[in-house]
């Protein structure tokens, strides 16, 4: 027969395997985006802490079995404070562990409110595709910059993913 003593140390050092066991993170590296975005220097003040002025953003991303992209970019700030709304809108690709820019586009609205549609160029096939886009909404020549992206879009076939990264 096993004796307390033993079992109380056997007990104690599962209890300790499974907390070490159950502790341990393990995550894939995420992808980089080592694009220069410099084109978007904007005039105004200083910026503001983010949703002071903006109550919504959406973003979306549509891929047609051609290649055919198009992107969407909705912003609504609050109607009684925006006066002007600057967005930037990049299509990228995922190339190995980077995202690329491969097409964009701009728009400039003077109201509290955008929405645009805009078709980009062609995609290649066995790539993943996302959008980035960066918004910056103004309250007279103060403004809040939002980045924020649309979800990834696997353009491939389904039954052969060797090509895509997720």
């Amino acid at each position: 027969m096993l004796s307390k003593k033993y079992v109380k140390n056997m007990m104690l050092m599962l209890v300790l395997m499974f907390t070490f066991a159950f502790s341990m993170n393990v995550h894939a590296e995420e992808p980089v985006d080592s694009n220069d975005y410099s084109n978007e220097v904007v005039p105004g003040y200083e910026k503001t802490s983010r949703w002071s002025y903006t109550s919504s953003v959406h973003a979306a991303l549509s891929l047609s079995t051609s290649g055919a992209s198009t992107t969407y970019s909705d912003v609504t700030g609050y109607q009684d404070l925006v006066t002007k709304i600057i967005t930037y809108t990049y299509l990228q690709r995922l190339d190995g562990n980077s995202w690329t820019n491969v097409d964009s586009v701009s728009h400039t609205a003077y109201s509290w409110h955008t929405a645009y549609e805009d078709p980009m160029t062609t995609v290649s096939w066995g790539h993943d595709y996302r959008t980035r886009n960066s918004v910056y909404v103004y309250s007279g020549d103060s403004y809040e910059n939002i980045v924020f992206y649309s979800n990834i879009h696997h353009y491939h076939s389904t039954s052969d993913n060797t090509n895509c990264v997720n």
